[in-house]
Order: structure tokens, then C-alpha cells, then sequence
């Protein structure tokens, strides 16, 4: 009896263990979740704020798909990135600058033409010109999110005050009216930033940039291996950088970036130049009446240093085109919701988005957003980085001591030739 007892038990624990058994394989079956695109932001503070409200909104709106996001501080967002993508352990989905992409090609990031073409990604709704910045011997490697040029700014008020009604469309228009808003009402001409005494004077970097690709010249050789702006492009620019200090004295020397965003923000400014993205902050002053348009052709076409925060995929041994497609499709939504993320400022790269009754009921963003057409790249070099610091310091002194402009572009090239052979 004591034996038949123990038989039924064992019977009974077999039985019952096999549907356990059963039943977790059937929840496995049937309760597979949604595909979870991991991805790695660098975006803090309020352009962190934007993007996060992003992704948040493609989560609600997705059953299938789900992005889990892990936000990087800048600082040290690069050293982890190029520690993950060496040991094969980065996340689906990154952000890379333009400018940051060649350091990564052709074997940590994947070439996505197969890929874009398999899924009919819409790549001839972007502009063309942050786009091809995304290509590296034929292939695209990233696409871009944003472009965030250097455009001007003006105080409509203190135009106004002067009898100006129209902006000025070349450097001799700017100065004019320069002068007469300050002569007339006693406010800066132009609030342009000369000094590294407060961060780098990138404002003359950014400036004799763009002049010099205003003028169909550029910053270095088509290889990229020596300087290419020591001719009558560069003095030309370099000149229009020393008078507007020096000669026709319509900005102050020695203005640093501080002081230059709060003299525009205090309505203290007729002009200034700096990145869209200083126009969140202009938009929250009080009593500030401004324009944010693209960069003229102060001397030449228009033309605009930019850069580019663009959406990249690691690459790995055996890459998964299913798990491809999915952070496709993310990159896809991302970028077609881009009248979202233009509220930090930046400019979207599709024009179906530029072109949306969204984006153009937005404030000022509109007023510039013809700026990702003509905005230029920077050389795609390792030493692009040490050349723009060393410019800065080189054009501040240029224009602090309205130094011989020869010899000081002899003296820039030297330097930028020297940082190259190092590369």
C-alpha cells in the first residue's frame, strides 16, 4: 500500500512538472516582447530635454519596436564610444558628429548602403549636402539627425531705430548698418566674439570659414594634407575679420563669447553671429524683438561653416539585417520628426520636414533653415581638431594686433602644416 502511494505521488510530481514545463514554453511562445533597439545619446541640459521627449513619443507610438537609451556626458562620450566600438560591445544605435565619423571608417561603423537601399530608406528626402558629408569613399556610414551652422542674428528693434529696413545681404550692407545703429542709438554694431579670454574665439574661426567658402576657396587640400587658405581668399577674409575691430571699430576688441551673447540678449547689439543654437536662449529674453536667418555671402556666395549631429549603426562580424531594419526604421522616425528636435535649435535634414506646416509655425527656425543648403563640413582630417584650436588663437591675434594679414596667413599655414605632418 505504503509502495502503491509513492508510485501515484511520482506520477502526480511527473505530471504536474511537465505541465510546468509546458506552460513556460507556451509563455515563451506567446509572450515575446517587442525588439529593444538600444541606443547611446550625448545630449544634455536642454537639448537632452528635446531628444528625450523623442524618443518617449516613438516608445508610445511603437508596439513593435522599443528604444532604450543610456545618455553619455560629452566629455567623456567619445573615450567610451571608441572603447565599446573596439571591443564589439556598443550599443545598436549611436550619435557621432560629422566631423568625428572619419576616425571610425571603414571597420567600427557599418556601411549602410546595402542596407539603405534593402529597406527603401528615403535618402532623397535629405539635403544633399549634410548628407554626402555622411559618405566616405562612396559609402554612407551615418545619417544625419541635424545640421547647426553659424548664421547671423539681428535686433529688429535697434534697425528700426535707425531707419533700416531691410538686412544687409554682403559685408558692406553689415557694416553700413553697423555704424548707423551706432551712431543713431548708441547700441553695439556687431556683437562678434575676438578673444579666447572666455573659451576659444571660434566665432573668427567660424567667420574666416565661411568667407573663405564664400569665395569658392577652402580651408585645406583636396587630400587634406597642407594648408589651402594662404592666398587672396584668405587675406580677403582675414582683412573683413581685422577691420570690423579695427578699422570701421564696429565691434569692440577684446569681446568674448559671453559677453557677446548677453550684449544681443540685453538688446545691447545690432548684429550677432553665432550657432542656431543660441537661439533658445534669445527666444527667452525679455523684450527682444530678432531675426535668425542664414549667413550671407558677407564677400562672396552664401556658405557657412556647419556642423552635423549625425545617427550611425557599429558595425559588427555578422551584423543581423533584420535588427538592421528595426534601427533603420528608428533612424527613419527620428529624422522625419525632426521639426521636434529643431526646438533645441537645430536644423532638420529632411525637407518634407522643412517644407511641414510644423516646422514652419515654429519660431524663427524657418528664418534659417535655407542655411543647411550652403553649409560647409569641416575637412574630413584626424587634425581637423588641434587646426581649428590653433586657428582660433592665430586669428585672435591677428585681429588683436590688426597684424600684417601676409604674414599672418604665412604664419597660420607654417603652423597648420606642421600640426598635419604629426597626423
Amino acid at each position: 500500500m505504503k509502495l502503491k502511494k509513492m508510485l501515484a505521488l511520482l506520477l502526480l510530481l511527473i505530471a504536474s512538472t511537465g505541465l510546468i514545463f509546458a506552460q513556460g514554453a507556451a509563455e515563451t511562445t506567446t509572450q515575446k516582447g517587442p525588439t529593444v533597439v538600444t541606443f547611446w545619446s550625448l545630449f544634455t541640459g536642454g537639448d537632452g530635454e528635446f531628444f528625450d521627449a523623442m524618443i518617449d513619443e516613438f516608445n508610445a507610438t511603437h508596439t513593435d519596436i522599443q528604444m532604450k537609451t543610456d545618455t553619455v556626458k560629452f566629455d567623456s562620450y567619445y573615450t567610451k564610444l571608441t572603447a565599446a566600438l573596439a571591443a564589439g560591445t556598443a550599443p545598436d544605435l549611436v550619435v557621432v558628429h560629422e566631423a568625428n565619423i572619419r576616425n571610425y571608417v571603414p571597420d567600427q561603423l557599418l556601411a549602410l548602403d546595402p542596407y539603405l537601399e534593402e529597406n527603401n530608406f528615403p535618402v532623397d528626402d535629405f539635403v544633399s549636402a549634410p548628407l554626402e558629408a555622411c559618405k566616405f569613399d562612396g559609402q554612407y556610414y551615418a545619417i544625419p539627425l541635424d545640421v547647426h551652422p553659424i548664421i547671423m542674428y539681428a535686433n529688429t528693434a535697434l534697425l528700426k531705430q535707425a531707419g533700416i529696413n531691410d538686412l544687409p545681404t554682403n559685408y558692406e550692407e553689415l557694416i553700413a548698418d553697423a555704424k548707423a545703429v551706432q551712431d543713431k542709438t548708441g547700441a553695439m554694431g556687431i556683437a562678434c566674439d575676438n578673444t579666447t579670454a572666455v573659451y576659444k574665439a571660434y566665432t573668427l574661426t567660424r567667420l574666416f570659414f565661411s568667407m573663405m567658402y564664400e569665395q569658392d576657396g577652402q580651408m585645406l587640400s583636396d587630400d587634406n594634407m597642407s594648408a589651402a587658405f594662404n592666398n587672396e581668399y584668405g587675406v580677403k577674409a582675414l582683412v573683413a575679420l581685422q577691420d570690423m575691430v579695427n578699422k570701421y571699430e564696429v565691434t569692440p576688441q577684446g569681446l568674448d563669447y559671453d559677453s557677446s551673447v548677453n550684449a544681443f540678449k540685453l538688446g545691447q547689439a545690432a548684429f550677432h553671429f553665432n550657432g542656431v543654437w543660441a537661439t533658445g536662449t534669445f527666444e527667452k529674453a525679455d523684450n527682444l524683438d530678432f531675426v535668425a536667418v542664414a549667413l550671407p555671402g558677407l564677400i562672396g556666395k552664401p556658405a557657412a561653416w556647419g556642423g552635423s549631429h549625425t545617427l550611425a549603426i557599429p558595425a559588427t562580424e555578422a551584423k543581423d539585417p533584420d535588427h538592421v531594419k528595426d534601427i533603420l526604421t528608428c533612424i527613419d522616425w527620428i529624422t522625419a520628426h525632426g521639426e521636434m528636435w529643431s526646438l533645441a535649435g537645430h536644423i532638420p535634414t529632411r525637407t518634407s520636414v522643412q517644407e511641414s506646416d510644423a516646422f514652419k509655425a515654429l519660431p524663427y527656425r524657418a528664418g534659417y533653415a535655407s542655411a543647411a543648403a550652403s553649409t560647409v563640413a569641416p575637412p574630413a582630417t584626424d587634425a581637423w581638431s588641434e587646426i581649428y584650436t590653433t586657428l582660433s588663437d592665430k586669428l585672435e591675434y591677428a585681429v588683436a594686433h590688426n597684424s600684417n594679414p601676409q604674414m599672418a596667413l604665412d604664419d597660420m599655414e607654417k603652423t597648420v602644416n606642421k600640426i598635419i605632418m604629426t597626423y
